[in-house]
């Protein structure tokens, strides 16, 4: 017999969406390092580029990598930082 839903439980929250900014932009065969080889990344928030990094899978590497410097959190300006 299957479990019964409870009606009045409360609703969840949402998973918060990891910000991965960091994505490949250059990748090949490095010596050594197995069959992924390895990539290149720069993070479209803060510029920040890595040098040649071990590869994951391809399908991991396309949905990228959390930036080491700035965790996927835009700077905020001085306009924003004004006091009103």
């Amino acid at each position: 017999m299957p479990a019964q839903l409870d009606l009045f439980r409360p609703a969840r929250h949402p998973a918060k969406r990891n910000p991965r900014t960091m994505h490949v932009i250059d990748a090949g065969n490095v010596p050594g390092w197995g069959r992924n080889g390895g990539v290149r990344l720069q993070c479209e928030v803060c510029n920040h580029e890595t040098g040649w990094v071990p590869a994951r899978s391809v399908t991991a590497e396309l949905n990228g990598r959390v930036c080491p410097k700035c965790k996927g959190v835009a700077p905020q300006s001085a306009t924003d930082r004004r006091e009103t």
